[in-house]
Protein backbone atom coordinates (compact mmCIF):
# COMPACT_ATOMS: atom_id res chain seq x y z
CA UNK A 1 0.00 0.00 0.00
CA UNK A 2 1.67 3.28 -1.10
CA UNK A 3 1.81 5.84 1.73
CA UNK A 4 2.89 9.46 1.46
CA UNK A 5 4.71 11.45 4.11
CA UNK A 6 1.65 13.47 5.19
CA UNK A 7 -0.33 10.29 5.84
CA UNK A 8 2.50 8.77 7.90
CA UNK A 9 2.75 11.95 9.95
CA UNK A 10 -0.98 11.77 10.69
CA UNK A 11 -0.79 8.09 11.71
CA UNK A 12 1.96 8.82 14.21
CA UNK A 13 0.24 11.94 15.50
CA UNK A 14 -2.95 9.97 16.08
CA UNK A 15 -0.90 7.28 17.77
CA UNK A 16 0.73 9.83 20.09
CA UNK A 17 -2.68 11.21 21.01
CA UNK A 18 -4.27 7.83 21.69
CA UNK A 19 -1.34 6.81 23.89
CA UNK A 20 -2.43 9.44 26.39
CA UNK A 21 -4.51 7.12 28.55
CA UNK A 22 -6.19 9.81 30.63
CA UNK A 23 -8.56 10.93 27.88
CA UNK A 24 -10.43 10.08 24.68
CA UNK A 25 -10.32 12.00 21.42
CA UNK A 26 -12.89 13.33 18.94
CA UNK A 27 -12.05 13.40 15.25
CA UNK A 28 -11.81 17.22 15.41
CA UNK A 29 -9.22 17.04 18.19
CA UNK A 30 -7.20 14.49 16.27
CA UNK A 31 -7.40 16.62 13.12
CA UNK A 32 -6.14 19.73 14.94
CA UNK A 33 -3.32 17.72 16.53
CA UNK A 34 -2.29 16.49 13.07
CA UNK A 35 -2.25 20.04 11.71
CA UNK A 36 -0.12 21.28 14.64
CA UNK A 37 2.38 18.45 14.26
CA UNK A 38 2.65 19.03 10.48
CA UNK A 39 3.52 22.68 11.21
CA UNK A 40 6.14 21.58 13.73
CA UNK A 41 7.85 19.25 11.25
CA UNK A 42 7.75 21.67 8.31
CA UNK A 43 6.34 25.19 8.46
CA UNK A 44 3.64 25.84 5.87
CA UNK A 45 2.07 29.10 4.74
CA UNK A 46 -1.45 27.91 5.62
CA UNK A 47 -2.58 25.34 8.15
CA UNK A 48 -4.18 22.33 6.47
CA UNK A 49 -6.57 20.68 8.94
CA UNK A 50 -7.54 17.16 7.84
CA UNK A 51 -11.23 16.52 7.18
CA UNK A 52 -13.44 14.13 9.13
CA UNK A 53 -13.29 11.67 6.25
CA UNK A 54 -9.48 11.81 6.20
CA UNK A 55 -9.23 11.08 9.93
CA UNK A 56 -11.75 8.26 9.64
CA UNK A 57 -9.79 6.74 6.74
CA UNK A 58 -6.58 7.07 8.78
CA UNK A 59 -8.23 5.21 11.68
CA UNK A 60 -9.36 2.52 9.23
CA UNK A 61 -5.82 2.07 7.87
CA UNK A 62 -4.35 1.95 11.37
CA UNK A 63 -6.86 -0.70 12.44
CA UNK A 64 -6.06 -2.83 9.39
CA UNK A 65 -2.97 -4.83 8.58
CA UNK A 66 -2.13 -2.80 5.45
CA UNK A 67 0.87 -1.27 7.22
CA UNK A 68 1.23 -3.98 9.85
CA UNK A 69 -0.32 -1.83 12.63
CA UNK A 70 -3.51 -3.72 13.59
CA UNK A 71 -4.15 -0.86 16.02
CA UNK A 72 -6.80 -1.70 18.69
CA UNK A 73 -8.68 1.58 18.25
CA UNK A 74 -12.13 1.68 19.86
CA UNK A 75 -14.88 4.29 19.61
CA UNK A 76 -17.34 5.40 22.29
CA UNK A 77 -19.77 8.28 21.73
CA UNK A 78 -17.74 9.47 18.75
CA UNK A 79 -14.46 9.50 20.67
CA UNK A 80 -11.41 7.33 19.98
CA UNK A 81 -9.02 5.51 22.34
CA UNK A 82 -6.70 2.48 22.47
CA UNK A 83 -8.28 -0.62 23.95
CA UNK A 84 -4.81 -1.93 24.82
CA UNK A 85 -3.10 0.67 27.06
CA UNK A 86 0.38 -0.58 26.08
CA UNK A 87 -0.14 -0.45 22.31
CA UNK A 88 1.84 1.84 20.00
CA UNK A 89 2.31 1.69 16.24
CA UNK A 90 5.98 2.41 16.96
CA UNK A 91 6.17 -1.21 18.06
CA UNK A 92 5.12 -2.36 14.60
CA UNK A 93 8.02 -3.99 12.73
CA UNK A 94 9.08 -3.00 9.24
CA UNK A 95 9.37 -5.99 6.96
CA UNK A 96 11.95 -6.63 4.26
CA UNK A 97 9.88 -4.93 1.55
CA UNK A 98 9.49 -1.84 3.74
CA UNK A 99 13.24 -1.57 4.21
CA UNK A 100 13.85 -2.09 0.51
CA UNK A 101 11.38 0.68 -0.37
CA UNK A 102 12.94 3.09 2.13
CA UNK A 103 16.44 2.31 0.89
CA UNK A 104 15.43 2.86 -2.73
CA UNK A 105 13.74 6.16 -1.89
CA UNK A 106 16.80 7.33 0.04
CA UNK A 107 19.09 6.48 -2.86
CA UNK A 108 16.85 8.32 -5.34
CA UNK A 109 16.68 11.41 -3.12
CA UNK A 110 20.44 11.29 -2.57
CA UNK A 111 21.03 11.86 -6.28
CA UNK A 112 19.42 15.28 -5.98
CA UNK A 113 21.82 16.75 -3.42
CA UNK A 114 22.74 20.21 -4.58
CA UNK A 115 19.25 21.23 -5.63
CA UNK A 116 17.36 23.66 -3.38
CA UNK A 117 14.39 21.35 -2.94
CA UNK A 118 16.64 18.68 -1.40
CA UNK A 119 17.71 21.19 1.25
CA UNK A 120 14.01 21.76 1.99
CA UNK A 121 13.33 18.02 2.25
CA UNK A 122 16.37 17.09 4.32
CA UNK A 123 15.23 18.57 7.68
CA UNK A 124 11.77 17.07 7.21
CA UNK A 125 13.20 13.58 6.79
CA UNK A 126 15.60 14.03 9.71
CA UNK A 127 12.78 15.08 12.02
CA UNK A 128 10.60 12.35 10.59
CA UNK A 129 13.26 9.73 11.26
CA UNK A 130 13.97 10.85 14.82
CA UNK A 131 10.33 11.20 15.84
CA UNK A 132 9.29 7.84 14.38
CA UNK A 133 12.38 5.98 15.66
CA UNK A 134 13.31 4.68 12.24
CA UNK A 135 17.04 4.07 12.56
CA UNK A 136 17.88 2.05 9.50
CA UNK A 137 21.62 2.40 9.53
CA UNK A 138 21.98 2.10 13.31
CA UNK A 139 19.59 -0.71 14.15
CA UNK A 140 19.70 -2.83 11.00
CA UNK A 141 23.32 -2.91 9.92
CA UNK A 142 23.29 -6.67 10.37
CA UNK A 143 20.64 -6.98 7.63
CA UNK A 144 20.99 -3.96 5.35
CA UNK A 145 24.05 -2.20 3.98
CA UNK A 146 23.84 1.16 2.22
CA UNK A 147 26.44 2.48 -0.18
CA UNK A 148 28.38 5.32 1.41
CA UNK A 149 27.06 8.57 0.04
CA UNK A 150 30.01 10.80 -0.70
CA UNK A 151 29.20 14.30 -1.91
CA UNK A 152 30.62 14.61 -5.41
CA UNK A 153 32.84 17.55 -6.28
CA UNK A 154 31.01 20.22 -8.29
CA UNK A 155 27.58 19.29 -6.99
CA UNK A 156 27.18 22.80 -5.56
CA UNK A 157 26.78 24.05 -9.14
CA UNK A 158 23.61 22.02 -9.72
CA UNK A 159 20.99 24.51 -8.60
CA UNK A 160 22.59 27.53 -10.29
CA UNK A 161 23.02 25.60 -13.54
CA UNK A 162 19.40 24.50 -13.42
CA UNK A 163 18.37 28.12 -12.93
CA UNK A 164 20.52 29.19 -15.89
CA UNK A 165 18.95 26.53 -18.11
CA UNK A 166 15.46 27.68 -17.14
CA UNK A 167 16.29 31.36 -17.67
CA UNK A 168 18.23 30.62 -20.88
CA UNK A 169 21.38 32.32 -19.69
CA UNK A 170 24.63 32.01 -21.64
CA UNK A 171 27.49 30.93 -19.37
CA UNK A 172 31.22 31.38 -19.10
CA UNK A 173 32.71 28.16 -17.68
CA UNK A 174 36.30 27.71 -16.58
CA UNK A 175 37.03 24.02 -17.11
CA UNK A 176 39.99 21.79 -16.45
CA UNK A 177 40.13 18.19 -17.65
CA UNK A 178 42.02 15.65 -15.59
CA UNK A 179 44.65 15.55 -18.33
CA UNK A 180 44.97 19.33 -18.73
CA UNK A 181 47.58 21.44 -16.97
CA UNK A 182 45.79 24.75 -17.55
CA UNK A 183 42.24 26.03 -17.21
CA UNK A 184 40.26 26.38 -20.45
CA UNK A 185 37.43 28.86 -20.93
CA UNK A 186 34.17 27.99 -22.69
CA UNK A 187 31.07 29.98 -23.65
CA UNK A 188 28.15 27.60 -23.22
CA UNK A 189 24.43 27.83 -23.99
CA UNK A 190 23.19 25.31 -21.37
CA UNK A 191 20.54 22.75 -22.33
CA UNK A 192 20.53 19.80 -19.96
CA UNK A 193 21.81 18.39 -16.67
CA UNK A 194 22.40 14.64 -16.80
CA UNK A 195 23.53 12.18 -14.13
CA UNK A 196 25.52 9.07 -15.00
CA UNK A 197 27.45 6.67 -12.78
CA UNK A 198 27.44 8.98 -9.77
CA UNK A 199 28.59 12.09 -11.67
CA UNK A 200 26.65 15.07 -13.01
CA UNK A 201 27.18 16.57 -16.46
CA UNK A 202 26.06 19.70 -18.28
CA UNK A 203 25.21 19.56 -21.97
CA UNK A 204 25.03 22.72 -24.04
CA UNK A 205 25.90 24.51 -27.25
CA UNK A 206 29.59 25.41 -27.42
CA UNK A 207 29.66 28.97 -28.77
CA UNK A 208 33.25 28.87 -30.04
CA UNK A 209 33.16 25.40 -31.57
CA UNK A 210 29.53 25.43 -32.79
CA UNK A 211 28.70 21.97 -31.45
CA UNK A 212 27.01 20.39 -28.44
CA UNK A 213 29.51 19.70 -25.66
CA UNK A 214 29.35 17.65 -22.46
CA UNK A 215 31.09 19.07 -19.39
CA UNK A 216 31.47 17.27 -16.06
CA UNK A 217 30.53 19.39 -13.04
CA UNK A 218 33.45 18.04 -11.01
CA UNK A 219 35.89 19.59 -13.49
CA UNK A 220 34.33 23.05 -13.45
CA UNK A 221 36.42 25.71 -11.71
CA UNK A 222 34.40 28.81 -12.62
CA UNK A 223 30.77 29.38 -13.62
CA UNK A 224 29.43 32.87 -14.39
CA UNK A 225 27.08 34.66 -16.73
CA UNK A 226 28.60 35.47 -20.13
CA UNK A 227 27.82 39.07 -21.02
CA UNK A 228 27.03 40.12 -24.58
CA UNK A 229 25.82 36.78 -25.93
CA UNK A 230 22.37 35.84 -27.26
CA UNK A 231 21.12 32.44 -26.10
CA UNK A 232 20.93 29.85 -28.88
CA UNK A 233 18.06 27.47 -28.24
CA UNK A 234 18.64 25.09 -31.12
CA UNK A 235 16.54 21.94 -31.47
CA UNK A 236 18.14 19.88 -28.72
CA UNK A 237 16.14 16.79 -27.77
CA UNK A 238 17.68 14.70 -24.99
CA UNK A 239 15.81 11.50 -25.85
CA UNK A 240 16.90 11.62 -29.48
CA UNK A 241 20.42 12.73 -28.59
CA UNK A 242 21.00 9.80 -26.22
CA UNK A 243 18.61 7.37 -27.93
CA UNK A 244 21.35 5.08 -29.25
CA UNK A 245 24.03 5.99 -26.73
CA UNK A 246 25.18 4.04 -23.71
CA UNK A 247 26.25 6.42 -20.96
CA UNK A 248 27.17 10.07 -21.43
CA UNK A 249 29.66 10.20 -24.33
CA UNK A 250 28.07 11.31 -27.61
CA UNK A 251 30.39 10.92 -30.58
CA UNK A 252 28.12 12.24 -33.33
CA UNK A 253 28.54 8.97 -35.24
CA UNK A 254 25.53 6.92 -36.41
CA UNK A 255 24.39 3.88 -34.49
CA UNK A 256 25.69 0.49 -35.62
CA UNK A 257 24.59 -3.08 -35.12
CA UNK A 258 26.59 -4.47 -32.22
CA UNK A 259 26.62 -8.24 -31.91
CA UNK A 260 27.92 -10.07 -28.86
CA UNK A 261 28.04 -13.67 -27.76
CA UNK A 262 27.84 -14.39 -24.03
CA UNK A 263 28.15 -17.53 -21.95
CA UNK A 264 25.34 -19.12 -19.98
CA UNK A 265 26.61 -17.71 -16.68
CA UNK A 266 26.33 -14.08 -17.83
CA UNK A 267 23.24 -14.34 -20.04
CA UNK A 268 20.71 -14.09 -17.14
CA UNK A 269 22.09 -10.66 -16.22
CA UNK A 270 21.27 -9.34 -19.71
CA UNK A 271 17.95 -11.13 -19.86
CA UNK A 272 16.76 -9.68 -16.56
CA UNK A 273 18.31 -6.22 -17.02
CA UNK A 274 18.80 -5.32 -20.71
CA UNK A 275 21.84 -3.24 -21.53
CA UNK A 276 19.82 -1.02 -23.90
CA UNK A 277 16.28 -0.70 -25.21
CA UNK A 278 17.43 -2.02 -28.62
CA UNK A 279 18.64 -5.32 -27.13
CA UNK A 280 17.49 -8.45 -28.97
CA UNK A 281 18.18 -12.10 -28.22
CA UNK A 282 18.99 -13.67 -31.57
CA UNK A 283 19.61 -17.24 -30.50
CA UNK A 284 20.68 -19.37 -27.59
CA UNK A 285 21.56 -22.89 -26.69
CA UNK A 286 22.69 -24.49 -23.45
CA UNK A 287 26.06 -22.73 -23.50
CA UNK A 288 25.97 -19.61 -25.70
CA UNK A 289 23.56 -16.68 -26.10
CA UNK A 290 23.79 -14.20 -28.99
CA UNK A 291 22.49 -10.63 -28.59
CA UNK A 292 22.33 -7.65 -30.92
CA UNK A 293 22.01 -3.92 -30.19
CA UNK A 294 21.78 -0.66 -32.14
CA UNK A 295 24.38 1.54 -30.46
CA UNK A 296 26.90 4.28 -31.07
CA UNK A 297 30.41 3.02 -30.39
CA UNK A 298 31.69 5.08 -27.47
CA UNK A 299 33.89 4.81 -24.38
CA UNK A 300 31.11 3.62 -22.08
CA UNK A 301 30.25 0.74 -24.42
CA UNK A 302 33.89 -0.30 -24.63
CA UNK A 303 34.21 -0.09 -20.84
CA UNK A 304 31.17 -2.34 -20.42
CA UNK A 305 32.57 -4.93 -22.85
CA UNK A 306 35.96 -4.87 -21.13
CA UNK A 307 34.37 -5.24 -17.70
CA UNK A 308 32.67 -8.47 -18.80
CA UNK A 309 35.18 -9.69 -21.35
CA UNK A 310 35.72 -12.98 -19.54
CA UNK A 311 32.06 -13.83 -20.28
CA UNK A 312 31.60 -12.54 -23.83
CA UNK A 313 33.09 -11.85 -27.22
CA UNK A 314 32.29 -9.18 -29.81
CA UNK A 315 30.98 -10.46 -33.14
CA UNK A 316 30.52 -7.08 -34.84
CA UNK A 317 31.43 -4.39 -35.77
CA UNK A 318 35.05 -5.15 -36.52
CA UNK A 319 36.33 -1.77 -35.28
CA UNK A 320 34.84 -2.38 -31.82
CA UNK A 321 36.35 -5.86 -31.74
CA UNK A 322 39.78 -4.50 -32.72
CA UNK A 323 39.64 -1.67 -30.17
CA UNK A 324 38.77 -4.12 -27.39
CA UNK A 325 41.54 -6.46 -28.49
CA UNK A 326 44.12 -3.65 -28.31
CA UNK A 327 43.03 -2.74 -24.80
CA UNK A 328 43.15 -6.38 -23.68
CA UNK A 329 46.66 -6.69 -25.10
CA UNK A 330 47.74 -3.63 -23.16
CA UNK A 331 46.13 -4.99 -20.00
CA UNK A 332 47.90 -8.32 -20.51
CA UNK A 333 51.21 -6.47 -20.89
CA UNK A 334 50.53 -4.51 -17.67
CA UNK A 335 49.85 -7.67 -15.70
CA UNK A 336 52.39 -10.01 -17.27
Amino acid sequence: MPVNLDALLRYHTINNCLQRRNRKWSWEELANACAEYADEVAHRDTRNIPSKRTIQNDIKVMRSGDLGYFAPIKTENGQYFYEDPDYSIKNATLNKNDFRAIGTAAKVLGQYRGFDFFNDLNPIYRKFESKLYIKLQEENQHAISFEKDEEARGIHYLQSLLNHIETKTVLHIGYKKFTDSALKHHIIHPYLLKEFDGRWYLLGWHDQGKYIITLALDRMEEVSEAVGYTYQEGNFNAEEYFGNTLGITYTGQPAQTVGIEVDADFAPFLLTKPLHKSQQLLCNDAHVYTFSFRLVINQELENWVLAHSNHLKVLEPIELKQSILEKIKKAYHNFS
